[in-house]
């Protein structure tokens, strides 16, 4: 996993922190997720964009902004995994695409795996189940989440005023 350029944080925290979201939620997260969070909580890379193929077979590009700990913000994050609101179970929110989409760990094919594969959940788009309920739409990203720190670049582009 290379290492990424930091545009801004807000700091450290304690590992312990992180430990006790794993508790709460009942999943074993990524090491380098957890090393990387407890040294730059709620971090925004410079390397935030990365590109995928979207649920349509389309090149989508999306953006990340890491969910912070400090603040309290990635507990009250982990509505995505409400089955009544959402119907998708075993889905960890680490990132926000800033449109509302989330980026999360994905344990559904795995409830014990440390290493999840990352998907990208649209806010706004659904997906009809077998079961005649509907939930958000999740598409795969990456493989692990080193893959997906792998995936990240600077997007060049620069905002016209």
């Amino acid at each position: 996993m290379r290492i990424l350029n930091i545009d801004s944080d807000e700091g450290e925290i304690d590992i312990s922190i992180i430990e006790d979201f794993e508790k709460y939620i009942g999943f074993c997260l990524p090491n380098e997720y957890k090393k990387l969070l407890s040294k730059y909580d709620g971090l925004y890379p410079i390397e935030d964009s990365y590109d995928f193929i979207n649920v349509y077979g389309e090149k989508y590009e999306g953006a990340i902004a890491f969910i912070s700990y400090g603040d309290g913000e990635m507990f009250d994050s982990q509505g995505i995994t409400d089955p009544v609101n959402y119907g998708i179970p075993n889905l960890v929110a680490f990132g926000d695409f800033g449109n509302g989409d989330v980026i999360c760990f994905d344990y559904r094919d795995n409830l014990k795996t440390c290493n999840p594969k990352v998907v990208h959940v649209y806010h706004d788009d659904y997906t009809e189940n077998e079961d005649g309920t509907s939930s958000m739409t999740v598409n795969f990203v990456a493989n692990s989440f080193e893959e997906f720190i792998d995936m990240l670049y600077e997007d060049s582009e620069e905002d016209e005023d």
